[in-house]
């Protein structure tokens, strides 16, 4: 099978080389690279060790991750199969794609581990929940979303029949929503430890926005509690109220400070 990987960016990405580098270092190499600029004031221009080996594609207006990902989705070839997420900030380590080929079998989509680093790449000693080797779904997925995005590897025909990206959630927490989708069609999701990224913690990203990100997955929470029992709706539910709130409190006493 043939993987393309999917690079959104918008605005000053200062990873983007890091990233890239680490995704084209792969073996076996992806069979395509494209990097969508999502509407960036300041068009895109990729390094001149990048550019031969990557696509760019700019979208006038920017439409948001899950946009910006459909474009970069749509430039691949029809004859690759897969679709491999990389986000400008984070790195895939040595052997992330050859595991993740060799294991995801009929699987729709297979994710990996992270390590949090920092801005300045040294890691910052906070443990991201893994999941161990095997399928995972519902309703633990419902829940949590412990599947590092830019680990992600996605059949294309599970993608297009699940919708495809985008939908309610353009930007905070439309990856999360794409598994929900794929698990409500009964696809399994395969855990893929030995598949494994650098996930980068900045203040410009886009997860520094709690506030946002609580909003979202409260709005998610509520699109998809047909999916869980009764019990597990109200707990997630009243989880994401509770982080809401202290984001906004948080943010009101930054106002008056």
């Amino acid at each position: 099978m043939r993987a393309g990987v999917v690079v959104p960016v918008h605005g000053w990405a200062p990873f983007l080389a890091e990233a890239l580098d680490a995704v084209l270092a792969q073996r076996p190499a992806p069979a395509a690279v494209v990097v969508v600029d999502d509407g960036s004031r300041e068009p895109l221009a990729l390094h001149p060790d990048h550019a031969p080996h990557c696509t760019l594609v700019r979208r006038d207006r920017r439409g948001g991750v899950a946009a910006a990902r459909a474009t970069g989705e749509a430039a691949l070839e029809a004859t690759i199969e897969l679709v491999a997420h990389c986000d400008a900030d984070d790195a895939w380590l040595p052997g992330k794609l050859a595991a993740q080929l060799e294991a995801i079998g009929d699987a729709a989509m297979c994710f990996g581990s992270a390590i949090v680093v920092g801005a300045d790449g040294r890691e910052t000693g906070e443990c991201w929940a893994g999941v161990p080797a095997g399928p995972f779904g519902l309703p633990t997925l419902y829940e949590h979303n412990p599947i590092p995005v830019s680990s992600a590897l996605v059949r294309r025909a599970a993608l297009h029949a699940a919708g495809g990206y985008g939908g309610a959630f353009p930007d905070y927490a439309e990856d999360w929503d794409l598994w929900l989708r794929l698990a409500r069609a009964g696809e399994t999701l395969l855990s893929v430890p030995d598949a494994r990224i650098r996930y980068r913690r900045q203040a410009g990203g886009m997860t520094a926005d709690i506030a946002a990100l609580a909003a979202a997955q409260l709005r998610l929470h509520r699109a998809h509690g047909d999916l869980v029992d009764a019990a597990t709706r109200r707990r997630a539910l009243a989880r994401d109220r509770r982080a809401l709130a202290r984001a906004r409190a948080r943010a009101t006493l930054r106002r008056a400070l």
